[in-house]
């Protein structure tokens, strides 16, 4: 169903800021792991500003990806697959950092080697393309 006008402020701020909440934290994902790729650091070497950034305004981004999800325009099956990844992955990746804060370690990253971080570049960027490039239906 799509947003209505008595849908209120809420649906709007959802409307305007959100895709581009996703787009700006999945393209600073890319450029962490690009980052981590180029110079090596690990989990210990993580600041603490990137989970308060990803526990602040990823909820933002994946509440109004719900929202809006009658709103996109959607440019195939692929998009409306990956619409979803993207809402469970950042959703996982909220609790995650949410984690990190309350234990005050990174340690559980320590999980993710080294050469995971081409696979994460790779998903990452096309995230973060499909953030910055998605579409919705006229207000």
């Amino acid at each position: 169903m799509p947003l209505a006008a008595e849908d209120g402020a809420v649906a709007g701020h959802l409307r305007a800021v959100s895709p581009r909440i996703v787009a700006v934290i999945y393209t600073g994902g890319t450029i962490a792991h690009l980052f981590r790729l180029a110079v090596g650091f690990t989990w210990r070497d993580m600041p603490f500003f990137v989970d308060w950034i990803l526990v602040l305004l990823g909820p933002i981004g994946a509440v109004g990806l719900v929202w809006l999800r009658e709103e996109v325009l959607y440019r195939g099956w692929w998009e409306k697959a990956t619409h979803w990844l993207i809402v469970v992955h950042l959703s996982v990746s909220v609790a995650v950092h949410f984690w990190i804060l309350v234990a005050g370690s990174h340690r559980v990253l320590g999980f993710f080697p080294y050469g995971y971080s081409y696979a994460a570049l790779a998903y990452f960027a096309f995230f973060a393309w499909r953030s910055w490039t998605m579409r919705l239906r006229p207000a």
